[in-house]
């Protein structure tokens, strides 16, 4: 009896929580998501990474994922008043653009194997991934 009332609730468990997780799952799916998320994992990564070819190799990845990034335009924007939408997708490209600089900067700090530079530009690249959060994602809460 014990093992029959279990699995009723395991079987509901799993019957009633499956559509929240496939609709967060594609809430995130998009395709710039997935950039950014290629683009956070190696810039986390790269606080970490002390070896100068390891850190180069992530600092290309960002920058790849950058670059492909820029074909897309950020959810908010294309929500976003018709007037407006021509400078904020210009505003995003220049904010991509400069974080690719920066990464490129990076990986030049890595390949000169001067890891204090590499630190100094991250800090620098926290405060602009700040900026773009606040300005084009929307808060989940």
């Amino acid at each position: 009896m014990k093992f029959h009332i279990f699995t009723c609730a395991l079987v509901a468990t799993l019957c009633l929580s499956q559509p929240l997780v496939g609709q967060e799952a594609d809430k995130k799916e998009t395709p710039l998501a997935k950039q950014m998320e290629a683009m956070n994992d190696a810039y986390k990564a790269i606080k970490k990474e002390t070896d100068p070819a390891k850190g180069a190799t992530l600092a290309r990845t960002a920058q790849d994922a950058l670059l492909k990034s820029l074909a897309e335009v950020p959810e908010l924007v294309t929500k976003g008043a018709e007037g407006d939408k021509a400078k904020s997708v210009a505003n995003y490209r220049t904010m991509i653009g400069k974080a690719f600089v920066s990464f490129s900067e990076i990986e030049e700090a890595f390949i000169a194997k001067d890891l204090e530079k590499v630190k100094t530009l991250v800090e620098g690249l926290r405060e602009m991934k700040k900026q773009g959060h606040d300005k084009y994602m929307e808060d989940e809460g």
